[in-house]
């Protein structure tokens, strides 16, 4: 994740550019910058570490007058966080700012070299000037930054500035947010931005650029864009970016978080972990993997995923059980430690237990440079973004998708997993980003549907597979915000004892996807329709004999399946809460990071 600012006009553009950055820092914090044009003069800046570090560099410097500035904060992904990856990116006449993944860098990196150009940094990023500044040779800027555009391959939100043109800022957004605002009694300025928060008080007309936006905008042309919306939020709410609670942000936030999570690491026909080396692949026969809460069924789902996939053999267990078992941990298994923080306690000495058993070990978590990511010999961070709400929701879908690319990469690394079926899951990762995306029509649908449940006795969810762990999930989040008892289990299971609680107060949340056991997950649905309990099914099919249905689109696959239904159970459970009048993101008795046993 990363924060851009962009702004044209004729304030001190020093403390716009660091005030809207310092909105986006939960963004990412690793590196900052600040490029400036002023009298067809380029001057950029760059700092590593938190955003105070360029404050400092640039504490004797002001920028009045008119002129054109951009600024982007860095959670570092290609490339180490060092000052020569940090952005702003410099041509000889241009700086570039980028969110987001050029999946063919490496294609466009080796034809800019054979031109005679070079590159310095190891990010993405820098190929967008260099390329952008070799057109710009032989047309003009527009034509230059168009001709640029149609080469890239991925997802971005890019802000350029040349001196070919020192009056505008050029901008292309594909995947990855980006909106252009203006105070309408005062249109001589215009304001850019990755996110709401960075244009609070500053302006009160927005456009959300969409997907395949590309052009450029100088003073005076906003009324030029369609899209024009008002734009009111205070200060307050716009750090919810105007949504209710940050959990519902981050809802809605997963399909963008997602596409972070496989910057760099799939590409239609390819996979690639850079956090483990080859001789990591070498090291391990079997898997352990610990975790805590929300982080423990992802590691279930995981364990579906790694043996089906790579054929290798997982265990998974509760970390605040492991230590106390005295567990029995061989030299050649991987010992994987799941935690969103890095420092939950019950992993964090579990870890540590493994680590002096002589394990190879490996950290999924969020924070570069926590206690875990320290401990352990290899890390791959989830690149989720700062998450405020307490019931974890991108979270869990971050290491799920980890999980995933792993499990990929191990199958390669094993030759269970030939080029036809990379495309294919490369494919089905990708469009279960896309079924991450929120609809309003569903929101409200589900918005309307919590209402009928309100009471009742508890809740089942269900499901059998992949979808038995996103029960397990989907019965956590509505206990953690709406206090309501509920409880996931496998669909196979509900014979085994539970169906004796079945009655018309027992509301049972039934996970049926088409391309995984649908038909035995029926089966165990009629039993329980059979003893008359609620249902509440979840399927792109028809199922005429359920209480409620909430249909999801056909997909080709059941991961497709599992992220749609994922965020239908977090919306479920928000929506029942609020109804219930909780406050959703502190919930009482939780805390986000729980670093004590």
């Amino acid at each position: 994740m990363c924060g851009i600012v962009g702004y044209i006009g004729n304030r001190e553009k020093k403390e716009i550019i660091l005030n809207g950055l310092r909105e986006l820092e939960y963004r990412g914090y690793d590196s900052a910058g600040m490029a400036v044009i002023q009298n067809d003069e380029l001057k950029s800046f760059r700092a590593v570490g938190k955003l105070t570090n360029l404050e400092s560099k640039l504490e004797n410097l002001s920028f009045d007058g008119f002129g054109i500035a951009i600024g982007h904060t860095r959670w570092a992904t290609h490339g180490s966080p060092i000052e020569i990856n940090a952005h702003p990116h410099l041509g000889k006449i241009s700086a570039v700012i980028h969110n987001g993944i050029i999946e063919n860098y490496k294609e466009l990196r080796t034809e800019l070299q054979s031109l005679g150009i070079s590159l310095n940094s190891q990010t993405d990023t820098e190929v967008i000037v260099h390329l952008f500044e070799y057109y710009a040779r032989s047309m003009s800027a527009k034509e230059a930054f168009s001709a640029m555009i149609e080469r890239l391959k991925g997802s971005y939100a890019i802000l350029l500035i040349t001196t070919l043109q020192s009056d505008r800022i050029f901008y292309a957004k594909q995947h990855s947010p980006l909106v252009i605002g203006i105070d309408s009694k005062n249109d001589d300025m215009v304001f850019l931005a990755s996110g709401d928060s960075a244009l609070v008080g500053l302006v009160d007309r927005v456009v959300y650029l969409d997907d395949g936006s590309v052009g450029s905008i100088a003073r005076g042309e906003f009324s030029s864009l369609s899209g024009a919306r008002e734009f009111s939020f205070d200060r307050v709410s716009a750090k919810k970016d105007g949504y209710r609670f940050f959990m519902e942000k981050e809802i809605y936030e997963q399909e963008y978080v997602l596409l972070e999570t496989i910057r760099g690491r799939v590409s239609s026909d390819d996979f690639r972990l850079d956090e483990l080396d080859s001789e990591f692949f070498t090291r391990f026969r079997s898997i352990v993997i610990c975790a805590c809460g929300t982080s423990y069924h992802s590691a279930l789902v995981g364990k579906y995923l790694i043996e089906r996939k790579a054929r290798v053999r997982v265990s998974v267990h509760i970390a605040s059980e492991f230590r106390y078992a005295k567990p029995v941990l061989e030299r050649d298994e991987l010992f994987i430690a799941i935690s969103q923080s890095g420092e939950t306690a019950d992993t964090l000495q579990a870890l540590k237990l493994a680590k002096e058993s002589g394990l190879l070990t490996l950290s999924i978590c969020n924070v570069d440079n926590s206690s875990m990511s320290r401990l352990s010999e290899y890390v791959i961070l989830t690149r989720a973004g700062i998450e405020k709400g307490v019931a974890s929701t991108k979270a869990f879908a971050t290491q799920v998708m980890v999980l995933w690319i792993f499990a990929i990469m191990l199958g390669i690394k094993r030759n269970v997993i030939d080029s036809k079926d990379i495309k294919s899951e490369a494919k089905a990762m990708l469009n279960a980003i896309s079924a991450c995306g929120v609809k309003s029509e569903m929101h409200e649908k589900i918005k309307r549907l919590s209402k009928r449940y309100l009471h009742g006795h508890g809740f089942f969810f269900i499901g059998r597979d992949v979808f038995y762990p996103l029960a397990l999930e989907g019965a956590l989040k509505l206990k953690e915000i709406s206090y309501l008892h509920a409880e996931g289990y496998p669909s196979g299971e509900m014979k085994h004892g539970p169906i004796a609680l079945a009655d018309s107060e027992l509301f049972t949340l039934a996970l049926m996807p088409k391309n995984l056991l649908y038909d035995k997950n029926k089966s165990n649905v009629l039993e329980l329709i059979a003893r008359d309990s609620t249902i509440c099914a979840i399927t792109p099919l028809e199922f005429d004999l359920a209480d409620d249905v909430v249909k999801i689109p056909l997909y080709d696959s059941y991961m497709e399946e599992f992220f749609s239904m994922m965020v239908i159970l977090q919306l479920l459970a928000l929506e029942i809460a609020i109804r219930l009048g909780n406050d959703v993101d502190m919930p009482r008795n939780l805390a986000k990071s729980v670093t004590v046993e």
